[in-house]
């Protein structure tokens, strides 16, 4: 690429000063004809101009050639920094240090294209982390990139609802119908999430995989009624499709509990614990996520699919 870009500065340079040095031979020979016409006629003074024109033609002509040499060697120089620099930068991408070292450690930022390139390294430094804290299941950001998301808004003050969803009395349905059906429940509620995002919520909002089958979903506290509801609506309306015609029409499945105690599990609902900072104040995302797992206890105690939005106020001192 180094050397593709400096013969093309080459090639343009040689077709500039070609056109360049045309249009000079024809003014010189349109010159040399007017000067011998007046020659004829015997303006010897008009002659003398034209000679002198000639040489300042001449003078322009190559003045230009070497003024364009100066620029093209100018022109390589910087080109050739240029790529340096964004070999370094491609070199920094294939390295496993990138997860270690910020882009201001192996870049100064001294104009734009180092700005630019900074800026690029961040997102793939973030994308990479975000992928790799990725649930392999869903493929959704996982704990650390909610933790992010979390700590971003509450450090620009932007107002959010967190909403921590779970499924009910998974672990009997993973024990009835196997890990393989499990997972493609698993990645149904993902799916369904991400349609209620999508209608409902912002492009900016996020969803998350905590695990298993918890999820989380951050949007705005203006909307979340309608994100709740879509979520119940849509998982109450395809849940049917993950169970036999029997068990549907018993509506519960016979399974033992994390006591070892065999009991009669109904057919899987959703519960989703909402929290938002429109009422009171949170100072870590560590803290949100216990407010969260009491609401979702709560939650998970009633019959069916259900949410319920924290409305309780921050005491402040007096």
């Amino acid at each position: 690429m180094h050397l593709t870009l400096i013969r093309y500065i080459l090639i343009s340079f040689l077709v500039t000063a070609a056109i360049f040095i045309v249009a000079g031979l024809v003014a010189l020979s349109s010159l040399e004809q007017v000067a011998d016409q007046f020659t004829a006629s015997n303006f010897s003074h008009m002659q003398e101009m034209l000679r002198n024109s000639q040489g300042i033609v001449m003078a322009l002509c190559l003045a230009g050639l070497l003024s364009g040499l100066v620029a093209m060697a100018f022109a390589v120089h910087q080109a050739s920094k240029v790529m340096d620099r964004l070999r370094s930068a491609t070199k920094h991408l294939g390295e496993v240090v990138l997860d270690e070292m910020t882009p201001s450690e192996f870049l100064s930022a001294s104009d734009g294209l180092d700005r630019e390139i900074q800026e690029m390294m961040l997102k793939i430094k973030d994308s990479q982390r975000r992928y790799l804290d990725a649930s392999p299941l869903t493929r959704l950001p996982g704990n650390m990139a909610i933790e992010q998301v979390l700590q971003g808004k509450m450090e620009h003050g932007e107002k959010f609802a967190l909403c921590y969803i779970d499924l009910d009395d998974f672990k009997a349905y993973n024990d009835r119908y196997g890990y393989a059906k499990g997972s493609d429940l698993i990645k149904m509620t993902g799916e369904v999430l991400y349609r209620a995002k999508d209608e409902y919520a912002e492009a900016q909002d996020f969803v998350g995989h905590i695990g298993g089958d918890d999820f989380v979903l951050i949007t705005s506290p203006d909307i979340v009624e309608q994100v709740c509801k879509a979520i119940i609506s849509d998982f109450d309306s395809l849940i049917s499709d993950y169970y036999h015609a029997d068990d549907l029409e018993k509506g519960f499945i016979e399974g033992t509990d994390r006591y070892g105690v065999k009991r009669r599990f109904p057919i899987m609902s959703i519960s989703i614990a909402v929290v938002s900072d429109v009422r009171r104040s949170f100072t870590s995302p560590i803290e949100i996520a216990k407010v969260a797992t009491e609401i979702k206890d709560y939650v998970k105690s009633l019959p069916g699919s259900n949410y319920l939005i924290d409305r309780r106020v921050t005491m402040r001192d007096s």
